[in-house]
């Protein structure tokens, strides 16, 4: 089969390699559609503490069953979307429902192959709440989504995104728009998106109803200090690296406000000194999201298969694994939104 393989920062290549026979116990699937997330960027530019090379990237999958071994409620034919964690299922996390979090948790995509291949083998382990079964008609690109989408459910919940909250969100990428349709859909009062891509910012104001604006233009600035006003905002995500978490950032917080540290801050950027007396007196919340559980994952199928979120505006780059050094740079690049590699 094919598969795009990543041998070391900067070196990715598509290859013939063997085709993975179905596992005792788990499945064979062949992709119909793989998403470039920033992270895949990051790893092929830079590596990754989670990466291990030589690495089949892609870890926003969705495929058909093309074989299995097991007597769950799937059958060869069947659509499904993958949650990319291979948790133990056995630790306190895992029983906690927090298996993002479990201590041995290994990682499709980045730890053990992933998806920007034509068939992938998955583990009995996987199949246990880590599959999702499609219904008819589900477009494998859109919902290729879900891991992200479930991601910013982590962050949310996290911060604890509620009706009535004003959202302040730093980055208007793919995850901060995810996260401008979901605390729209969570009934937040007021979304603000802080974004300086001009391509991103017309997407943003057409799809969204957030009040989108370019922090780094006179007009901009003046919208987003008019918009926070002095009663500031409830809640702040970050997504983009290129945030501090600091002082000045937690003045923006209402009392009881929450900062969710989502996207990982960039070098140089994560360590501050914080006023923890404005934390206390003001009783700010600091959390951090990292990943999602299998339980968001298959909450944000829903979300998308059922169209209570509408994303496919999102996907603005279609290719096939002939084409992925121009799915990376679509990215890389950042001129539109998604990139998807599809199947046949």
């Amino acid at each position: 089969m094919k598969a795009a393989i990543l041998k070391a920062p900067g070196v990715l290549e598509l290859c013939d390699i063997p085709d993975p026979l179905c596992p005792k116990g788990g499945a064979l699937l062949e992709i119909k559609a793989c998403n470039v997330c920033g992270t895949d960027v990051k790893m092929r530019e830079q590596g990754h503490r989670d990466l291990a090379y030589p690495r089949v990237l892609g870890h926003e999958m969705v495929g058909r069953i093309v074989e299995i071994d097991s007597d769950i409620a799937l059958a060869k034919g069947d659509l499904a979307q993958v949650w990319p964690g291979l948790a133990c299922g056995k630790c306190r996390s895992c029983l906690r429902g927090a298996d993002n979090r479990c201590p041995s948790i290994r990682i499709m995509g980045f730890n053990c192959d992933g998806g920007f291949a034509q068939l992938l083998a998955l583990p009995e382990q996987s199949l246990s709440g880590g599959v999702n079964l499609l219904p008819q008609g589900a477009k494998p690109a859109l919902v290729a989504l879900a891991e992200p989408l479930a991601c910013c459910i982590n962050g949310q919940e996290q911060a604890r995104v509620c009706r009535g909250d004003r959202v302040l969100i730093y980055g208007g990428g793919p995850i901060g728009a995810l996260h401008a349709l979901l605390a729209e859909l969570q009934g937040a009062e007021t979304i603000i998106v802080a974004e300086r891509m001009p391509g991103r910012i017309r997407l943003l104001k057409r799809h969204t109803n957030a009040v989108v604006v370019d922090p780094a233009e006179e007009s901009g600035k003046n919208v987003l200090v008019e918009e926070i006003g002095k009663a500031g905002v409830d809640v702040i995500l970050t997504a983009t690296p290129q945030v501090r978490v600091d002082n000045d950032l937690l003045k923006l917080l209402s009392p009881g406000g929450r900062i969710c540290i989502f996207s990982g801050p960039a070098p140089g950027n994560y360590e501050e000194l914080i006023d923890q007396r404005s934390i206390h007196y003001h009783e700010l919340t600091i959390s951090g999201a990292y990943g999602c559980s299998s339980r968001q994952n298959r909450q944000a199928v829903e979300l998308l298969t059922s169209g209570k979120i509408k994303a496919d505006w999102l996907i603005t780059k279609r290719t096939n694994l002939a084409g992925i050094e121009e799915a990376f740079s679509h990215s890389a690049q950042r001129s539109g939104m998604k990139s998807v590699v599809c199947g046949n």
